[in-house]
């Protein structure tokens, strides 16, 4: 029987806190029903194992990055929106680096829910595009672009680059503003 109280979100909150705290690659269920005062086996009446777990720290994951991005986003557009959605963006990746790193794992899932949170932040990146004027497919591969940029960013500076001699948040700003006149070129160029 459950322990009252207990839900899978309960789990799955816990589970983001805890892999937060001491690493995705550390997170058992042994420790998550520590970290809850239960009995491993009362996690296994929400969910069905690692596998589970893992695809609701995917979903949780999302359901906060696409929050963060979209609040950064709100009624802005073109480079404002593009700048908005990139400082959201790196943000989400610095403060918790644990649900980020979850997100790479999605290629893996196929469950309906997990393909359309990954359809939404694609979405989203191609739809801050539209002022721009490009073609569905520029818009395809210039999101790619961004996102790639972006990813590629953060992950060198999580591993400990940028330290030195100018400062991180100086080269993301020129990353940044680099791509939007990229696009704003190409956009251009698609006009004439």
């Amino acid at each position: 029987m459950a322990k009252k109280g207990l839900s899978r979100e309960c789990i799955v909150d816990a589970a983001a806190q805890l892999a937060e705290e001491k690493g995705l690659e550390n997170l058992t269920l042994h420790e998550l029903a520590g970290a809850l005062g239960v009995k491993t086996a009362s996690l296994y009446n929400h969910l069905q194992g690692m596998p589970e777990l893992n695809a609701r720290l995917t979903e949780r994951a999302f359901e906060r990055m696409l929050e963060a991005l979209r609040q950064a986003e709100g009624e802005l557009c073109g480079g404002p929106a593009l700048r908005a959605l990139a400082g959201a963006y790196r943000e989400f990746a610095r403060s918790q680096p644990q649900l980020y790193k979850v997100m790479l794992a999605v290629p893996r899932f196929q469950e309906t829910r997990i393909v359309a949170q990954k359809q939404s932040f694609m979405e989203l990146f191609r739809r801050v595009l539209l002022p721009y004027g490009l073609s569905e497919q520029e818009r395809v591969h210039m999101s790619r672009m961004l996102r790639s940029s972006l990813h590629g960013f953060v992950s060198l500076e999580a591993a400990g680059f940028f330290a030195y001699p100018v400062e991180a948040d100086e080269s993301y700003g020129y990353l940044v503003q680099s791509l939007c006149a990229q696009i704003e070129r190409l956009g251009g160029a698609q006009g004439e």
